[in-house]
């Protein structure tokens, strides 16, 4: 007689036995995270290249003219909306996928759906792009992926929400930890302020100030908390420390979460809108000096003496970075949104350089330091650490070339139209600092393009870490 063990372990050889059930490849665990994380960096380095290519445009403009899909015009909100819900959006809520079962200690509602929405969203995207080099953008800042390829990321969100808002529902531990504060935040209002933005039918001054609302939310309440909450899973265990102080956690979650939605309005500071619209946004702008104080304690007092792990810990290196530039881009924006500041500056390449402080600062080196910590601690495979080093300053010097050349160029500008010149005027004078900005892209291109072959190389041919090194991260903090 056949018993239940050989029965499960059996092959089919003709004695009538079913083999044992092998699970798809979408429904093992971490598979929807592994597929969001790699197509996060797949399109991280699709932003990046068409981002050079738009900045040797504004100095070269005969680059690759002639081809109607390569114009600036089309080019732009493409290499936006790819960075936004390509690199961004998936890359994070990879981590999410990997991080929502560990806090839980739950598995994931379904792994399946987790993986299904990432291939919906990849083919998803690539439609919305692709309308939109062929011409069918909707020319609204944010918005321009065309119907109906628009309301589906807005489908895949809901998707998305009710996967995790599920796992953390049915969830074994029943403590919340700060990380699953921000995860919730991201993904519970999403769809309301995506489809307002996406679908409203306001016109004038109106719509201006409904698109801001809806950028600003993407960009601080599911973005940027997204990003938080990855950062506050990663560097406790990084360092083998407590976060600082849970308290002040829960200050800075929850001033961010009232005072971000209503930053949008200094978009609009000194237009044809009502003074209040101006007031509330410039108070709440200079109220984000709470919560990124916060952030800045609890960072930084959770980080204090950890000096032997950033030096020898490329991802805990990047980790800081990304917390660094996430202050300064934060603290930038407040005292961008004070009223003879923005009058001044607004319409300038200094808001480039604050944007990209935040994209480029706290985005990257953010995502970065999950995917290294993701192959080491949790697949224990051993990536290049040679790459890894000058993947960290190559994507340091690209970001201090790209901010500190816009910022200079936005202040010349904002000096030259204060004092009654043209924005013509200024264009010679921008020229070196448009060269310096390609230049600075390409240092940070060359990086990524490093650490995407670190990746590749690490997955595909793996090397395990040996037990004793194992051990010495444990002691450091670098994995448990």
């Amino acid at each position: 007689m056949t018993s239940i063990q050989d029965r499960d372990n059996s092959v089919m050889l003709g004695n009538g036995i079913k083999p044992k059930s092998e699970p798809l490849p979408i429904d093992l665990p971490d598979s929807a995270a592994q597929i969001w994380l790699y197509s996060g960096i797949f399109w991280m380095s699709v932003t990046m290249l068409i981002g050079v290519v738009e900045a040797i445009k504004l100095f070269y403009p005969e680059f690759l003219q002639g081809v109607p899909a390569l114009a600036y015009g089309r080019l732009r909100p493409v290499h936006i909306n790819v960075g936004l819900f390509g690199f961004m959006s998936m890359g994070y809520l990879g981590a999410t996928f990997y991080m929502v079962p560990r806090l839980t200690q739950t598995p994931l509602f379904s792994e399946r759906l987790g993986s299904l929405t990432a291939w919906f969203w990849n083919f998803n995207l690539l439609g919305g792009c692709m309308g939109i080099l062929m011409g069918f953008s909707k020319g609204k800042e944010y918005t321009e992926i065309p119907f109906p390829f628009d309301m589906m990321i807005g489908l895949l969100v809901i998707a998305i929400a009710g996967n995790l808002f599920s796992t953390i529902t049915l969830r074994q531990e029943r403590r919340v930890y700060v990380s699953l504060w921000y995860i919730l935040l991201a993904i519970i209002p999403f769809p309301i302020y995506y489809t307002l933005g996406n679908a409203s039918k306001f016109s004038g001054i109106e719509d201006a100030i409904i698109n801001w609302f809806y950028s600003h939310n993407l960009f601080g309440i599911w973005l940027t908390t997204l990003g938080l909450a990855t950062l506050y899973y990663m560097v406790p265990k990084q360092v083998n420390k407590p976060l600082y102080s849970h308290i002040v956690s829960f200050v800075g979650f929850w001033t961010l979460a009232a005072f971000y939605p209503w930053n949008g309005g200094h978009h609009v500071i000194w237009g044809p809108v009502p003074m209040w619209v101006m007031t509330a946004s410039v108070t709440a702008s200079i109220a984000m000096f709470i919560p990124t104080c916060a952030t800045m304690i609890n960072f930084g007092g959770t980080a204090w003496g950890t000096w032997e792990i950033m030096k020898r810990d490329v991802s805990y290196r990047f980790s800081l970075l990304a917390y660094v530039c996430y202050v300064g881009a934060s603290l930038w924006g407040t005292v961008l949104a004070v009223m003879s500041l923005n009058a001044m500056l607004h319409f300038t390449n200094m808001t480039i350089a604050h944007v990209h402080l935040g994209f480029l600062g706290f985005g990257v080196p953010g995502l970065i330091a999950f995917t290294y910590f993701y192959l080491e601690r949790s697949l224990k495979l051993k990536y290049s650490q040679n790459l890894a080093e000058w993947h960290f300053w190559l994507t340091m010097l690209g970001i201090i070339g790209y901010v500190v050349s816009m910022g200079i160029s936005g202040w010349i500008e904002g000096a030259a139209w204060e004092a009654g010149g043209s924005p013509q005027s200024t264009m010679v004078d921008r020229y070196p600092y448009h060269v310096a900005r390609a230049v600075s892209g390409l240092i940070v291109l060359a990086g990524q393009f490093l650490f995407v072959w670190n990746v590749y190389k690490t997955v595909n041919y793996p090397v395990s870490l040996p037990t004793d090194s194992l051990d010495s991260l444990q002691k450091t903090g670098v994995t448990s």
